[in-house]
């Protein structure tokens, strides 16, 4: 018999269930945003705080630098209200990571030949960001994206501006369109072990909950911080946060995390990789993270756990689930959705990294397709705007039939370009990841009464 207990998710601000309120704050939202977009209005052009003077890694000291405890009612973003406690002179915060050495140097590669470089930092401009926006929209209602940043700031607009921004920033500055358009050889050949990170099994996205919510398994007994660089472990979580983006099945909005803390140990602690971690989830993928699994936490654990619990949002520690067992995980999620082994569930499958296979990403070298699917792709975009313009004007609180059938016809165009504009990753080879859906499958044995 199953133990497994069906949350129920709110639809308060989501899409498709917005009240006239929440409809009107969205207008006056989209209105200001493309005031930025166009010129019109000025903005922090620097980058944001949190980056400057940081590099990839934190030690334990940095976790005992003064901190100000931050909730996402804050009139301030997380990172600025972090930047104004932690000199940046320091070599990490617990925000921090993201504008090292390596961002610097390969920040002219990831931005446009417009982009005015300033002295120490760089500097963006209202352009720039609207095309960073639409490359992150991808095959979703811009609505949807902009809409969690809205609620993560509790619909207080001029903190969810500051938010979504400094997002856009932030992806420019990290080179997070490597990261899709490049394969895993070519990632290997400039990360060094990137590909070993792909083989060892230490984290992977592994089917979804029965909300269709995808899940992360993280095996930290698998990681040890000096088996390569920090760099490299540093783009490997972004590039796994990028892959989840790709398998949200339709409705869900969120993902699941699980750390597996069987056989941990102080030796596959790695301070910059939490860091990055409630980073991304807090500033950067809001409203991404819907449960985080700490499974099978030894001792040693809850002196770490002391530290670090002060230092999250609470609505981000709100999120935390505390498993002491595989019974105990299968409460959280069925077992049918969980491998046989290590947790006792129905699914008889084990992690293996599949590697690149010849020819896989041809299609990037069809130049003429790529550009005609490109240009259609803009138009489709330009027609959007069109209409959220007028409609975002009106500021009363309506829906937009019309804009909703362009976000379609978006989502159906991306299904095209994909192919053209993203290299093939492990989860497409799993077949799982594909333009047109998600497509997870399980392999279920019969069940057994557990010990």
């Amino acid at each position: 018999m199953s133990s497994y207990i069906r949350p129920v998710l709110s639809t308060e601000g989501r899409l498709g269930h917005l009240t006239p309120d929440q409809n009107l704050k969205l207008q006056e939202f989209w209105v200001r945003l493309y005031e930025i977009f166009d010129g019109k209005v000025d903005f922090d052009q620097t980058t944001p705080p949190s980056f400057k003077g940081q590099g990839r890694d934190a030690d334990v000291s940095s976790l005992y630098s003064p901190a100000v405890p931050h909730s996402s009612s804050s009139s301030s973003s997380s990172s600025t209200v972090q930047a104004q406690q932690v000199p940046v002179t320091q070599s990490a915060g617990w925000l921090g990571g993201g504008f090292g050495p390596s961002a610097a140097a390969g920040f002219v590669d990831a931005v446009s030949s417009d982009t005015v470089m300033a002295d120490e930092a760089p500097r963006f401009t209202g352009k720039q960001l609207h095309r960073i926006f639409w490359k992150i929209t991808m095959m979703d209602h811009p609505d949807l994206v902009v809409l969690k940043y809205i609620r993560a700031r509790k619909w207080v607009i001029d903190d969810a501006l500051k938010m979504v921004l400094n997002a856009l920033k932030w992806r420019v500055v990290e080179r997070l369109d490597e990261l899709v358009e490049l394969s895993d050889t070519e990632l290997d050949a400039k990360y060094p072990k990137f590909v070993e990170q792909l083989k060892s099994g230490k984290g992977y996205l592994r089917g979804a909950d029965p909300l269709g919510r995808p899940m992360t398994i993280i095996n930290t007994r698998l990681h040890h911080k000096g088996d390569q660089p920090p760099e490299t472990i540093h783009r490997y979580t972004l590039y796994t946060m990028e892959c989840g983006r790709t398998i949200l099945e339709p409705g869900a909005e969120s993902i699941i995390v699980i750390f597996d803390l069987s056989d941990f140990g102080l030796d596959n602690m790695d301070w910059g990789f939490i860091r990055l971690f409630v980073q991304c989830f807090e500033a950067y993928y809001p409203e991404t993270l819907g449960v985080c699994v700490i499974h099978k936490a030894p001792y040693v654990f809850w002196g770490i756990w002391k530290l670090i619990q002060p230092l999250l949002d609470p609505v981000v520690t709100a999120k935390f689930v505390f498993t002491r067992n595989n019974a105990d995980l299968h409460k959280v999620i069925p077992r049918e959705r969980l491998p046989v082994v290590p947790y006792d569930g129905l699914d008889d499958w084990k992690y293996e990294y599949i590697p690149a296979q010849e020819g896989e990403n041809d299609h990037r070298n069809d130049v003429v397709k790529r550009e005609e699917l490109l240009n259609e792709r803009q138009d489709l975009e330009n027609q959007f705007e069109t209409v959220s313009k007028e409609w975002s004007l009106r500021m009363d609180g309506s829906n937009s039939a019309e804009r909703d059938t362009i976000a379609a016809q978006l989502k159906e165009q991306y299904t095209r370009l994909w192919p053209y504009v993203r290299a093939v990753n492990m989860y497409q080879r799993w077949g799982v990841a594909q333009p047109t859906g998600v497509n997870w499958t399980y392999n279920i044995v019969q069940d057994m009464e557990l010990d």
